[in-house]
């Protein structure tokens, strides 16, 4: 029987897959640390430098000019966890999971959640132009493909329930748009798509996205110190927070947790409450010479696809190759982005030429393949709030994002800093009512898929214990 998982073996794996967004661009910010010492006291200690502890970071110091001390704690290099790791993709939901986001929470709720995400993308675009951020962030279209009875019979569900939600602004309701049958096929390049969905995306080079900001806040104060993982966090009489690592202790005023699926290897609470997922993403290089090929982006069944200017291609998924034992043991409830299965990358191997019929007899290389750490919730949504219910005033969290992090985590980030500086309610940064930490979400959380696999795993029964 395999003894259960050291609450620090969730930290992040000292070595890990390499993406195509780190080895294929600079990274001057990789190993940063802007003192040679960490700091005796801070006013704010933001763990973790992806996409949520950036998004704080810039809103705070950039946006609101905030005066007081920030420091930012990377166990590894910056921006090394899920966000330099994804499919650098930002797809909004849309009409994707309307019906069940209205039968659940009610038309209103779906309608916000909809309506957020789309407005979500144009903060971003926003920020990148304001900010010259060289990050190669694209407008482009993203086609969802339902190819069989079941698929089409849940799309058509969830189309009518986000077309016919009077809540959803006009202006979102148009930029989506349907294709039947044959129209559908030949729009999708895809045999057999018998309901084709377009909307609008976004694809950019996350990496540089997030250099780009932190640089920003650089430039005005914060202290960026990588390599220094964060071990214990223990609340004073005080109402301030020791922060402990190797390399020494930091006293802060407030704590923001922006440690995603690492969460419970710092914060126990949280252990069964969000969960490390990976997943596995490849890109796919183009011999040279041929023609570019695919210009939209898709949504194919579990799996994304993000075409590149230089027409190469980064595909996410093969969610079916590791979704049973005894592969899953790799992929659930682990941190260790160094290992995935080779069934994976098998599943990838002439991925195109066996989607669309124009690739047919196309040659890509998949030159990078790696994978990354997720971090879930039971309700898929993210937990993102004041954690002074739970014993630890002055702390915050924003993490859980479900593999969904891209339309979601800029203006969470941004509540986070609205709170840290006491912003009066009424100008507090709109996030759905679904993100927002409470009582009954954290006693809720509940993980029937890997209770599931726990409960047929008979050789190995504490596996996937949580």
């Amino acid at each position: 029987m395999t003894a259960p998982k050291s609450r620090l073996s969730f930290l992040p794996s000292p070595g890990s897959t390499t993406p195509y967004w780190l080895a294929e661009t600079e990274q001057p910010l990789a190993k940063h640390r802007t003192t040679c010492d960490l700091p005796k006291e801070v006013d704010v200690l933001i763990i973790g430098s992806g996409y949520s502890g950036t998004s704080v970071a810039f809103n705070l110091l950039v946006e609101e000019q905030y005066e007081g001390s920030v420091l930012m704690l990377e166990a590894r290099t910056t921006c090394s966890g899920a966000t330099g790791r994804n499919g650098g993709h930002f797809r909004s939901y849309y009409n994707l999971r309307s019906h069940e986001f209205e039968t659940k929470y009610g038309k209103e709720t779906a309608a916000d959640l909809a309506s957020f995400e789309h407005y979500e993308s144009n903060r971003i675009k926003k920020i990148v132009k304001k900010y010259g951020i060289d990050c190669d962030l694209k407008e482009k279209e993203s086609i969802q493909t339902l190819d069989h009875d079941a698929m089409t019979s849940k799309g058509l569900k969830d189309y009518y329930a986000f077309v016919s939600n009077p809540f959803i602004p006009a202006e979102v309701k148009k930029v989506v748009k349907v294709y039947w049958a044959e129209e559908a096929a030949q729009v999708s390049d895809h045999p057999g798509t018998e309901m084709a969905v377009v909307v609008p995306t976004l694809s950019l080079w996350p990496y540089k996205l997030i250099s780009g900001l932190l640089q920003k806040a650089l430039d005005v104060g914060l202290n960026l110190q990588t390599y220094t993982p964060v071990t214990y966090v223990d609340p004073l009489d005080d109402g301030r927070t020791k922060v402990s690592t190797p390399r020494g202790e930091v006293i802060a005023k407030k704590v923001v947790f922006a440690t995603n699926g690492y969460t419970k290897a710092i914060l126990p609470e949280f252990t069964t409450k969000i969960v490390p997922v990976k997943g596995v993403v490849t890109h796919m290089k183009h011999i040279e010479g041929q023609p570019k090929t695919l210009k939209n982006n898709y949504y194919l069944a579990n799996d994304y696809i993000n075409v590149r200017d230089d027409g190469s291609v980064v595909v996410g998924g093969g969610h079916d190759t590791y979704s049973t034992l005894p592969l899953a043991e790799i992929m659930y409830n682990n941190t260790d982005d160094s290992e995935y299965p080779y069934a994976t990358k098998d599943y990838f191997h002439n991925y195109l030429a066996k989607n669309f019929k124009d690739l047919k007899h196309k040659v890509f290389v998949n030159d990078y393949t790696w994978t990354g750490v997720m971090g879930y919730t039971s309700d898929e949504f993210p937990l993102v709030g004041e954690l002074g219910i739970y014993g630890r005033p002055n702390n915050y969290i924003v993490g859980g994002f479900s593999g969904h992090g891209m339309p979601r985590i800029w203006s969470s980030g941004k509540y986070i800093s609205d709170l840290i500086i006491d912003k009066p309610e009424s100008d507090i940064t709109h996030i759905p009512s679904t993100f927002k930490i409470d009582e009954n979400r954290m006693a809720e959380s509940k993980f029937e898929f890997i209770e599931k696999l726990d409960a047929e795993d008979k050789q190995n029964p504490r596996a996937f214990k949580l």
